[in-house]
């Protein structure tokens, strides 16, 4: 198996990501600004829905994700969500959730607005919150595989992702066939495509 990873020329140099983080907990502010901080990142912070919608609003340089608790007074986190969408200049930025309950109906709310991420406070270490938003942002990131098919093992791998995903992608003898993995939000897994 052949695999290759290229950056396809001259990228532009890569800038520090920027995260807005939303919560009316002093503590925890503190504590994830710091850890941010620490990833790389630049951080803002508010708390509460309204000021953080503000924030946005006025912003010359958009985060490029919001981290933001549900409860808080005035305007909620979900509100705080909606109003992102609706907002056409706010509506592509990522978002996670940061919840201290974990209550279904939360977990069904956050996916109903697009949300990136659920996160569960007190099962979730701020270095594991960390990591899990640098997935949300690299999730467009894809990496390719070369699989030479007339390899044995690379036959097998072909013909098992075939039956996984129901596909059926014929190779001709020395045909090449490129695998697509696209990182997900679970630390280490990816999602595979056969694309032939």
């Amino acid at each position: 198996m052949n695999t290759e990873a290229g950056s396809g020329g001259g990228a532009p140099p890569s800038r520090k990501k920027k995260i807005l983080i939303v919560d009316d907990d002093q503590l925890l502010l503190g504590t994830y600004s710091s850890v941010f901080r620490t990833n790389g990142f630049d951080v803002e912070v508010a708390s509460d829905g309204e000021t953080a919608f503000k924030m946005l609003q006025e912003s010359q340089s958009l985060p490029d994700i919001v981290f933001t608790g549900i409860k808080m007074p005035g305007m909620d986190g979900f509100a705080l969500i909606e109003k992102m969408r609706d907002d056409p200049r706010l509506a592509k930025i990522s978002t996670a959730v940061s919840s201290h309950r974990g209550l279904d109906e939360d977990k069904k709310r956050s996916e109903s607005l697009g949300v990136s991420d659920f996160i569960i406070q007190g099962f979730t270490t701020p270095a594991e919150v960390a990591r899990r938003i640098n997935v949300i942002l690299g999730v467009n990131k894809k990496f390719k595989i070369f699989v030479a098919p007339d390899r044995f093992s690379a036959g097998q791998l072909i013909e098992a992702l075939n039956r996984q995903s129901g596909a059926s992608c014929q190779i001709a003898p020395g045909e090449e066939v490129v695998l697509e993995l696209e990182a997900t939000s679970e630390p280490d897994k990816f999602r595979v495509r056969i694309i032939c």
